[in-house]
């Protein structure tokens, strides 16, 4: 699936669009935060210019139709709010999401319209049978976000990703095409 470089998705209060270099400012704000990307697999960059990579890849497969990143931000005045993507699995009807707020921003609901919004984007254009997601067992905003999209927990994954040399489980959320 090829998606111009301009494509975007509305929710009431967001819009999510293609990332770009004024978003990297915001993503090292966020990484500022302690504990930020405990339950995430990256490391929080020393410096601005770790970022460039990330977003080349990022860009690139968008492109290449491969996995699809998105900026999330507010609709009026293009205020940063944070990132959720949406990548195929093993599986070519299955594709998973992984989203992240600005500290900042927490707690106002913006995840859960840009998740819902990916979701359908997942299952309208994408042509998915179902999304999934997974989760650190510990990371309960996040389960609430993807309990309030209605994703349910699948399964249990023991070790599912080491942070600084410790093991973390996770768990696996789904929901099916409605």
């Amino acid at each position: 699936m090829n998606l111009p470089l301009d494509f975007h998705l509305l929710t009431p209060r967001c819009r999510l669009r293609l990332p770009n270099e004024t978003d990297i400012p915001h993503v090292f704000s966020a990484t500022r935060y302690t504990g930020f990307n405990d339950g995430m697999l990256w490391e929080p960059p020393s410096s601005k210019e770790e970022l460039w990579e990330p977003l080349k890849r990022s860009l690139r497969a968008w492109s290449a139709g491969e996995a699809f990143t998105f900026t999330i931000e507010k609709e009026a005045d293009h205020e940063f709010f944070g990132r959720i993507s949406i990548r195929p699995t093993n599986d070519p009807e299955v594709w998973n999401i992984g989203f992240w707020t600005h500290p900042k921003h927490q707690r106002q609901g913006l995840m859960t319209e840009a998740a819902r919004a990916v979701i359908d984007f997942g299952f309208g254009t994408l042509g998915a049978k179902a999304v999934e997601a997974r989760h650190a067992t510990w990371n309960t905003p996040s389960r609430k976000t993807l309990e309030r999209v209605g994703m349910k927990e699948v399964g249990y994954i023991a070790r599912g990703f080491q942070k600084h040399g410790v093991w973390v489980d996770e768990y696996l959320m789904r929901v099916g095409r409605p």
